[in-house]
Protein backbone atom coordinates (compact mmCIF):
# COMPACT_ATOMS: atom_id res chain seq x y z
CA UNK A 1 0.00 0.00 0.00
CA UNK A 2 2.97 2.62 0.77
CA UNK A 3 4.18 1.59 -3.08
CA UNK A 4 1.04 3.06 -4.29
CA UNK A 5 1.19 6.26 -2.22
CA UNK A 6 4.19 6.96 -3.10
CA UNK A 7 3.79 6.41 -7.08
CA UNK A 8 0.98 8.61 -6.98
CA UNK A 9 2.43 11.12 -5.46
CA UNK A 10 4.92 11.11 -8.05
CA UNK A 11 2.36 11.34 -10.80
CA UNK A 12 0.95 13.87 -9.36
CA UNK A 13 4.31 15.76 -8.57
CA UNK A 14 5.05 14.78 -12.45
CA UNK A 15 1.39 16.06 -13.40
CA UNK A 16 1.85 19.47 -11.33
CA UNK A 17 5.46 20.32 -12.68
CA UNK A 18 3.74 19.86 -16.35
CA UNK A 19 0.72 22.58 -15.89
CA UNK A 20 3.11 24.73 -13.62
CA UNK A 21 5.14 25.02 -17.11
CA UNK A 22 2.21 26.91 -18.47
CA UNK A 23 2.26 29.27 -16.06
CA UNK A 24 5.96 29.80 -15.32
CA UNK A 25 8.34 31.21 -17.78
CA UNK A 26 11.01 28.26 -17.93
CA UNK A 27 11.31 27.87 -20.91
CA UNK A 28 10.86 24.01 -21.21
CA UNK A 29 12.51 22.96 -18.36
CA UNK A 30 9.42 22.27 -15.78
CA UNK A 31 8.16 20.36 -18.85
CA UNK A 32 11.21 18.03 -18.95
CA UNK A 33 11.54 17.63 -15.22
CA UNK A 34 7.62 16.62 -15.43
CA UNK A 35 8.39 14.10 -17.75
CA UNK A 36 11.45 12.68 -16.40
CA UNK A 37 8.81 12.20 -13.02
CA UNK A 38 6.46 10.74 -15.13
CA UNK A 39 8.83 8.35 -16.68
CA UNK A 40 10.43 8.08 -12.63
CA UNK A 41 6.45 7.10 -11.34
CA UNK A 42 5.66 4.89 -14.60
CA UNK A 43 9.36 2.93 -13.72
CA UNK A 44 8.30 2.02 -10.11
CA UNK A 45 4.53 1.22 -11.26
CA UNK A 46 6.23 -1.35 -13.53
CA UNK A 47 8.12 -2.49 -10.38
CA UNK A 48 4.69 -3.56 -8.79
CA UNK A 49 2.76 -5.25 -11.43
CA UNK A 50 3.24 -5.12 -15.26
CA UNK A 51 -0.63 -5.08 -15.65
CA UNK A 52 -0.49 -1.66 -13.64
CA UNK A 53 2.38 -0.35 -15.66
CA UNK A 54 0.93 -1.11 -18.76
CA UNK A 55 -2.16 0.98 -17.70
CA UNK A 56 -0.61 3.61 -16.04
CA UNK A 57 1.81 3.72 -19.80
CA UNK A 58 -1.98 3.92 -21.55
CA UNK A 59 -2.99 6.62 -19.13
CA UNK A 60 0.23 8.40 -19.93
CA UNK A 61 -0.27 7.94 -23.59
CA UNK A 62 -3.78 9.15 -23.51
CA UNK A 63 -3.54 11.82 -20.44
CA UNK A 64 -0.25 13.68 -21.39
CA UNK A 65 -1.05 14.86 -24.86
CA UNK A 66 -4.94 15.53 -23.94
CA UNK A 67 -3.27 17.83 -20.99
CA UNK A 68 -0.80 19.56 -23.51
CA UNK A 69 -3.44 20.42 -25.80
CA UNK A 70 -5.65 21.72 -23.28
CA UNK A 71 -2.96 23.99 -21.87
CA UNK A 72 -1.87 25.16 -25.35
CA UNK A 73 -5.47 26.66 -26.25
CA UNK A 74 -6.10 28.06 -23.21
CA UNK A 75 -2.18 29.40 -22.66
CA UNK A 76 -3.20 32.72 -23.91
CA UNK A 77 -6.04 33.41 -21.60
CA UNK A 78 -3.15 33.10 -18.54
CA UNK A 79 -1.43 35.78 -16.76
CA UNK A 80 2.08 35.25 -18.56
CA UNK A 81 0.32 34.21 -21.93
CA UNK A 82 -1.47 37.84 -21.68
CA UNK A 83 2.02 39.25 -21.24
CA UNK A 84 3.86 37.24 -24.33
CA UNK A 85 0.93 37.63 -26.30
CA UNK A 86 -1.36 40.76 -26.03
CA UNK A 87 -4.81 40.84 -27.94
CA UNK A 88 -4.28 41.91 -31.55
CA UNK A 89 -5.98 45.54 -32.16
CA UNK A 90 -9.39 46.47 -33.73
CA UNK A 91 -8.50 48.51 -36.44
CA UNK A 92 -11.04 50.84 -37.21
CA UNK A 93 -11.78 53.36 -40.77
CA UNK A 94 -9.83 56.06 -38.86
CA UNK A 95 -7.06 53.78 -38.62
CA UNK A 96 -6.64 52.78 -42.54
CA UNK A 97 -5.95 54.67 -44.87
CA UNK A 98 -8.72 55.91 -47.43
CA UNK A 99 -8.61 54.35 -50.47
CA UNK A 100 -9.42 57.71 -52.21
CA UNK A 101 -5.68 58.73 -51.28
CA UNK A 102 -4.48 55.25 -51.90
CA UNK A 103 -5.78 55.62 -55.73
CA UNK A 104 -4.04 58.39 -56.12
CA UNK A 105 -0.44 57.10 -55.26
CA UNK A 106 -1.61 54.28 -58.17
CA UNK A 107 1.50 55.22 -61.03
CA UNK A 108 3.88 57.06 -58.50
CA UNK A 109 6.97 55.88 -57.49
CA UNK A 110 8.12 55.04 -54.00
CA UNK A 111 10.73 53.32 -51.61
CA UNK A 112 10.63 50.70 -49.55
CA UNK A 113 11.49 50.73 -46.31
CA UNK A 114 11.47 46.99 -45.54
CA UNK A 115 12.15 43.89 -47.59
CA UNK A 116 8.89 43.22 -49.37
CA UNK A 117 8.73 39.50 -48.64
CA UNK A 118 5.97 39.84 -50.06
CA UNK A 119 4.18 42.44 -47.71
CA UNK A 120 6.55 45.15 -46.18
CA UNK A 121 6.34 49.06 -45.87
CA UNK A 122 7.26 51.34 -48.57
CA UNK A 123 7.32 55.32 -48.47
CA UNK A 124 5.25 57.57 -50.81
CA UNK A 125 5.48 61.04 -50.51
CA UNK A 126 7.03 60.88 -47.21
CA UNK A 127 4.23 58.67 -46.10
CA UNK A 128 4.89 55.14 -44.82
CA UNK A 129 2.28 52.71 -46.69
CA UNK A 130 1.87 48.73 -45.66
CA UNK A 131 3.06 47.19 -49.56
CA UNK A 132 2.61 44.34 -51.37
CA UNK A 133 4.96 43.00 -53.89
CA UNK A 134 3.36 42.07 -57.36
CA UNK A 135 6.04 39.17 -57.34
CA UNK A 136 8.75 37.64 -55.45
CA UNK A 137 10.70 39.17 -52.92
CA UNK A 138 12.08 43.24 -52.96
CA UNK A 139 14.47 44.30 -51.33
CA UNK A 140 15.19 47.47 -48.87
CA UNK A 141 15.49 50.89 -50.13
CA UNK A 142 14.55 49.53 -53.92
CA UNK A 143 12.86 52.24 -55.73
CA UNK A 144 9.23 51.29 -56.67
CA UNK A 145 5.73 51.75 -58.18
CA UNK A 146 2.65 51.52 -57.48
CA UNK A 147 0.51 49.22 -59.90
CA UNK A 148 -3.08 48.84 -58.19
CA UNK A 149 -4.99 48.18 -55.29
CA UNK A 150 -5.67 45.28 -53.91
CA UNK A 151 -8.03 44.68 -50.46
CA UNK A 152 -6.96 48.26 -49.53
CA UNK A 153 -3.40 47.08 -49.74
CA UNK A 154 -0.76 48.69 -52.45
CA UNK A 155 0.51 46.63 -54.49
CA UNK A 156 3.74 47.51 -56.09
CA UNK A 157 6.64 46.22 -58.41
CA UNK A 158 10.18 47.40 -58.98
CA UNK A 159 10.62 50.50 -60.60
CA UNK A 160 11.09 50.70 -64.52
CA UNK A 161 14.37 50.98 -65.81
CA UNK A 162 17.39 49.32 -63.65
CA UNK A 163 16.60 48.53 -60.41
CA UNK A 164 19.06 50.96 -58.04
CA UNK A 165 18.85 50.61 -54.53
CA UNK A 166 18.27 54.10 -52.77
CA UNK A 167 20.52 55.35 -50.29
Amino acid sequence: MDNWIAISVVFAVGVLLLLADFFLPSHGILTVASLAVLGYGLYRTFLVSQEAGLAALAALLVGVPTVLYIAVKNWHRTRVGRLISPPNPVLTPEDRLPVAEMERMIGRVGRTLTPLRPVGTCVFDDRRVECVSEQGVIAAAVEVEAIRLADRTLVVRPAAGPNRNVT
